[in-house]
């Protein structure tokens, strides 16, 4: 094969690859999804293909995220151990590359990116072996999400997921019932996004991130019985939320997370009140996810349930 063949051959593959998993996101959107199945299929079979034929760090990078998008077809059909499969695949054609590549940094994001998948997949697995397995992976993704901010302390994007890997582990740890260890992940998690907030008052992400660690504080404070502590952390979210909403009002993501924070405080004054500050509480949250959502949305549906069962209930 001469040069110029092997050219036409490798970008005939390519164009193979992007049409096939094009083709698989069409027909996801479409709500079909055997034949986006076929379709993420195919472009792995392309994928494998070209990385055999032509095996560089280019080729074989791009093998890992067809795995990755494979992956993520199955945890969009609920099909964890499908997933798990196909991420665990793509991790380890990237942890070829880093043996091969040690001084490649794009490498050692795709792998903090397979630990971390990893992880919430077998996290949601749920039961004392999904939180032993979820917490392994969370560990070398937190190892990995060090070094990276420890080369490049500026590089924004590697504090965030710094941050995100800490707040998970937190979450783990609480459904651990160690409440302590979640505490102080929390902890590492808050200071990270404090400043990633600060640098870029801008950034929505940035604010949103924040607004998640301060809930997550609260509903630690709130387990732990710590009302006041509670209601002062979900305050900071609660802000947060109004702010970000304030930009952009129609963004349905923003508005459900507005509507939990108004149901916990609702359940803070519940317990510190008495029913008629909680129903305040309550009667805001059912009020966004209605208007949000529609009364027959599940949760919609699961929060007029919860009301029921207290002494106020949503008009």
């Amino acid at each position: 094969m001469t040069r110029w063949d092997a050219v036409r051959v490798r970008q005939g593959l390519v164009d193979s690859c992007c049409s096939a998993e094009q083709a698989g996101d069409q027909a996801l959107r479409r709500g079909r999804p055997r034949e986006a199945r076929r379709h993420y299929e195919r472009m792995l079979a392309e994928a494998i293909r070209l990385a055999e034929q032509f095996p560089d760090l280019s080729t074989r990078r791009d093998l890992t995220v067809a795995f990755n998008k494979y992956g993520a077809f199955w945890v969009g059909a609920h099909r964890l151990d499908q997933a798990a499969e196909a991420y665990a695949e793509g991790l380890a054609v990237a942890t070829r590359l880093r043996e091969e590549n040690p001084d490649d940094i794009r490498l050692l994001r795709d792998l903090r990116f397979g630990e971390f998948t990893l992880g919430e997949i077998a996290r949601q697995t749920g039961g004392p072996a999904g939180r032993r397995t979820a917490h392994d992976h969370y560990t070398t993704a937190l190892a990995l999400a060090e070094h990276l901010v420890g080369t490049d302390p500026h590089h924004t994007g590697d504090r965030r997921e710094l941050g995100v890997v800490q707040e998970r582990l937190g979450l783990l740890a609480t459904e651990r019932q160690e409440l302590d260890e979640a505490a102080e992940w929390y902890a590492r998690a808050l200071s990270v996004r404090r400043e990633l907030a600060a640098e870029l008052p801008g950034d929505p992400r940035a604010r949103r991130d924040l607004g998640v660690q301060y809930e997550r504080l609260g509903d630690l404070a709130l387990r732990r019985r710590d009302l006041e502590a509670a209601r002062a952390h979900y305050d900071e979210s609660l802000s947060l939320r109004r702010s970000l909403l304030g930009d952009d009002p129609r963004d349905l993501s923003t508005q459900r997370d507005l509507s939990v924070v108004c149901e916990r405080l609702g359940d803070v004054a519940l317990l510190t009140d008495g029913p008629e500050q909680a129903r305040q509480w309550y009667d805001d949250s059912f009020a966004i996810l209605d208007a949000a959502f529609g009364p027959k949305h599940p949760e919609t549906r699961t929060l007029r349930k919860k009301l029921r069962g207290h002494p106020v209930t949503p008009n």
